[in-house]
């Protein structure tokens, strides 16, 4: 007993493939979002680690340079005298050229009692009162024999700290004085400024102390976190603890608009500092929602081939089941002759309309073929050109550190060659990329006064990475003076370029193999030679050179529609293209335009 006809199975089919289809697609979109997501929000992670190595690196750098400098000038005998004599002229003289030679913000001497003795800094107003000095805690340590240090606000709102190092100068066994040297921390946030996300160094009691982000200086981080927006209290937490480098997702406004970023800290125990970096996770979501929409919508193209070729199978089962059909009937009218002939004529008619329908698909595939060689031909040069650019981006990066070093070394004129260099390189890769985005243009139908030099040394360029991984040579000689005819510049060129081709594929990788083109003006025309020294054409194959798909390379290296492409398009400039023997051995292909000048004399 049937509960289910044919018809009602298939009716059903569908929709349960629409509601899995679905379902598959859905799934998918929302495993690659999960995945995606995690994938990058790790590689963000990733350069928030590294970029806050770098920084960190960057700020004990620039600290570790004057730690060491208040104890080795407590040792000078100098210096010992003059803060013995308290001679203020002699210790600004020496202050002065300690700060300038060793880069420091302040050199300062004091006496036992906290008292300044002399300073570099040329600013009165700006110094801290002697009780300030005697209070300080790196003074107090210095007098009790340790290294002092301790951060220093700027002398203003806004401007950026300092930090403080001291070290006791003894006289015997007392402390005559003390050595005093102010760090500026601008230099620091200078290099954090090229970091794209905020960057803070946090004092023990949560006191922003450098930052990259002018109007977060003088804030305290609880201050900075208020405006930070989504925030789970756990998250908060970790944040103003910062201990660790354990990753935070935090939300940071940029006026009205809030953005994901990606929190990260690292503990200084010497400075008991902390820096925090954050780094914005907006690309990472967006990169994640592409994946994803690329991944439906494969899981939907996926579904509708599915679904065309169940389709198809039903058609040719249903197909099949009319023509089974159709031949039961015609075996019922067998016995009536006109009835045959009638069915032989609509079966005779239907033939002919497949075949027509053939042939024209046929065609079809042909002018694909040949659109599809040509872009063949553009990635075969976009891929040998690919070592022209990789040359010069090497130099580039190896010419930008020796100018760096050279800078630092103090020689600008090697650190300006180097620069020059560097100049020179780039705007030979621009003519490069110039050519290619001018061959790459889809070529019009129109065609007009062309100029023949420029057209042969783009196609030259092109050609050069081919030239040099054949070992063969070039010769190009252009006519007396210049020469124009009726054209169009890229299809020109591209008749140009599949003639060198055609003649460094012939002459291979064999010694001495050469290529020989010139230009000349003759009876009104424009003519171009392309002349090889390779094996030639057989005289039997001359009259199908030009037909399309015929070849004599090997299988895998050639379609057999370069030069074809160029016959028709000469044909359609109103040329000829013509192949023969050459004086060298090789094959001598001639192309005649009609020259500019001449078309323009006979239109007036």
């Amino acid at each position: 007993m049937r509960f289910f006809t044919r018809k009602a199975w298939r009716g059903a089919l569908y929709p349960g493939m629409v509601v899995a289809a679905a379902a598959i697609t859905l799934g998918i979109g929302w495993m690659t979002w999960t995945a995606g997501t995690r994938l990058f929000i790790a590689e963000v992670e990733t350069r928030t680690q590294a970029l806050l190595s770098v920084q960190t690196a960057t700020l004990e750098r620039h600290l570790d340079k004057f730690r060491l400098l208040p104890p080795l000038l407590a040792l000078r005998p100098d210096i010992q005298s003059l803060i013995g004599t308290r001679d203020r002229a002699q210790g600004e003289r020496v202050a002065a050229v300690v700060a300038g030679m060793s880069g420091a913000q302040e050199v300062a001497f004091l006496d036992d009692t906290g008292n300044l003795i002399a300073s570099s800094y040329m600013e009165p107003r700006y110094r801290a009162p002697a009780a300030q000095w005697f209070a300080s805690i790196p003074l107090t340590d210095a007098f009790q024999g340790r290294l002092g240090r301790a951060y220093r606000p700027g002398a203003f709102d806004g401007a950026p700290g300092s930090y403080l190092f001291a070290s006791g100068v003894r006289n015997g066994v007392s402390v005559a004085g003390a050595v005093m040297v102010r760090v500026g921390l601008a230099e620091v946030e200078q290099a954090w400024a090229l970091s794209k996300g905020p960057l803070v160094a946090i004092d023990a009691g949560g006191r922003i102390v450098a930052t990259n982000r002018a109007d977060w200086r003088g804030k305290t981080f609880s201050q900075v976190l208020a405006s930070a927006g989504r925030l789970s209290s756990g998250a908060r937490a970790t944040l103003e603890a910062a201990s660790g480098e354990e990753a935070v997702r935090v939300g940071l406004r940029d006026g009205s608009v809030q953005e994901p970023h990606v929190m990260m800290a690292r503990r200084l125990p010497v400075l008991d500092w902390r820096i925090v970096a954050f780094s914005n996770a907006t690309d990472a979501r967006s990169q994640a929602m592409k994946a994803t929409a690329i991944a439906v919508l494969v899981c939907l193209l996926l579904s509708g081939i599915g679904w065309v070729a169940i389709e198809r199978r039903q058609l040719a089962m249903r197909r099949m089941r009319e023509d089974r059909l159709a031949a039961l009937r015609l075996e019922r009218r067998v016995r009536s002759r006109t009835k045959e002939l009638s069915a032989a004529n609509r079966r005779l008619a239907e033939e002919v309309r497949e075949r027509e329908a053939a042939e024209a698909e046929l065609r079809n595939m042909q002018a694909d073929l040949v659109q599809a060689a040509k872009m063949a031909t553009l990635g075969q040069m976009s891929a040998a050109l690919s070592h022209e650019f990789n040359q010069p981006l090497a130099a580039i990066r190896s010419n930008a550190e020796n100018a760096r070093q050279f800078l630092e070394r103090g020689n600008p004129e090697r650190t300006l060659a180097g620069l020059d260099r560097i100049i020179a390189m780039v705007e030979r890769m621009a003519e490069i990329s110039r050519v290619l985005k001018g061959f790459s243009r889809r070529a019009g139908t129109e065609f007009r006064s062309t100029p023949l030099k420029p057209a042969i040394d783009e196609a030259v360029m092109l050609l050069s990475p081919r030239l040099k991984q054949s070992g063969a040579t070039l010769s190009v000689r252009h006519a007396d003076g210049p020469l124009e005819a009726m054209a169009g510049h890229v299809r020109l060129e591209q008749v140009i370029l599949n003639l060198l081709a055609n003649a460094i594929d012939a002459v291979g990788e064999r010694d001495g193999g050469a290529v020989w083109l010139s230009t000349r003006a003759q009876d009104g025309c424009a003519v171009i030679e392309v002349e090889d020294n390779g094996p030639g054409v057989a005289p039997e194959l001359l009259s199908r050179v030009f037909d399309p798909f015929f070849t004599t390379k090997d299988i895998g290296k050639g379609l057999g529609l370069g030069l074809s492409i160029a016959y028709k398009i000469v044909h359609d400039f109103s040329g000829t293209l013509s192949v023969g023997a050459g004086a060298r051995g090789g094959a001598l292909f001639i192309v005649r335009l009609p020259r500019a000048d001449q078309v323009r004399d006979a239109a007036q």
